[in-house]
């Protein structure tokens, strides 16, 4: 019997961090999230959340997406993508709006799958093999030395597919913590190094990197703008490196774009900021038909359904990420990372974070 959905309510929370967290050009004190739920009228719920980055997130879902999804099937959550895309697309196709979009277009493949009574994975075709898994493991600071970051990654490293630090702008420090890890890590663990779009050209990255010695990485991400193709390309083929770009790109174009130009041999997905499941799915098959693998943008949560790598802060309590504290279930970390084996997206928000009001 066809549902529809009745009722869609966010949620904002705000949760700080113990440190200040240095990304790129970003100093991060806090995390802020918006959490959306919708509801069918058979009274079936699916939940998702976000980094809001602190844009006004859950008010871009009340006043220019929601209306567009509520009285829609709720077991076709890509035909109502697609009027949550058209119906809103005279004030963005991609940036914020579409942000938004994901996190309905997330909530309501949740929804689907519980109706259908499977875990979304089976539903989209991607078996629960165990997926590649990268733990983000540490955030170097001038006040710790390249020995206390690199124990603090050693000591969680273990089962990893890869382990992933952000970059020092002291190439000094770079190559000290650099030479460390590829000493001392697993054999079976990568390195990975986060730039966070903090290089301004492809000539300062090439320079900065020559002095970070023989760094043997499974990538280097983010060294650039994601629009600058040409330049993320010249990166790769000038230091030697594994490449990958894409955190937090809302344009489809983008990305495709970093694959074209040969740029890039990981292209990152966060599932939210490209628009959701929907757009992701169709955005992986096509990257997978040019021999480029994907790696998904932290929410452990939805990416490990989708088939491709997962990225995860450590679970419980960590100084870099709340978000493992409210997410009650979810996929199984034991080094790779298997999806849930429940209804629906297998996970739930803790109601003691996330206080929603009904639009």
């Amino acid at each position: 019997m066809m549902a529809k959905i009745a009722r869609i309510d966010t949620a904002t929370a705000v949760l700080p961090l113990p440190a200040p967290l240095q990304l790129g050009a970003m100093t991060v004190t806090r995390r802020e999230y918006t959490a959306v739920r919708v509801i069918a009228d058979d009274g079936t719920q699916g939940v998702a959340y976000c980094l809001s980055r602190e844009a006004p997130m859950a008010e871009i879902v009340e006043r220019l997406v929601a209306a567009h999804a509520l009285g829609q099937d709720a077991d076709d959550p890509a035909a109502v993508w697609e009027r949550m895309l058209r119906g809103s697309a005279i004030v963005g196709r991609v940036g914020l709006v579409r942000r938004a979009i994901g996190l309905v277009d997330i909530a309501l493949w949740d929804i689907a799958a519980r109706r259908a009574g499977q875990p979304l994975w089976r539903q989209l075709g991607t078996g629960d093999a165990p997926r590649e898994s990268m733990l983000v493991a540490a955030y170097p600071t001038p006040g710790r030395s390249p020995r206390e970051v690199a124990d603090e990654v050693i000591a969680q490293a273990d089962g990893w597919t890869n382990v992933k630090i952000s970059r020092m702008p002291d190439p000094a420090y770079m190559r000290e913590l650099i030479a460390l890890l590829n000493i001392e890590l697993p054999a079976s663990t990568g390195l990975v190094v986060d730039v966070g779009f903090g290089w301004p050209s492809a000539d300062v990255a090439v320079a900065e990197v020559s002095q970070w010695g023989d760094a043997r990485l499974a990538w280097l991400e983010d060294p650039l703008l994601p629009e600058d193709a040409p330049g993320v390309a010249r990166i790769k083929a000038e230091t030697g490196l594994p490449v990958s770009v894409g955190d937090e790109v809302t344009d489809p174009a983008v990305l495709k774009a970093l694959v074209e130009v040969g740029g890039v041999d990981v292209l990152r997905l966060d599932v939210v900021a490209i628009g959701g499941v929907t757009p992701a799915r169709e955005l992986i098959r096509w990257a997978r038909t040019r021999g480029v693998a994907v790696s998904g943008h932290v929410y452990p949560e939805v990416t490990a359904h989708l088939g491709i790598g997962v990225e995860t802060f450590a679970r419980g309590v960590n100084p870099y990420d709340p978000a493992p504290s409210f997410v009650v279930g979810g996929p199984r970390f034991e080094g790779r990372v298997r999806p849930s084996d429940a209804a629906g997206l297998g996970f739930s928000l803790d109601p003691s974070v996330f206080e929603f009001e009904e639009i």
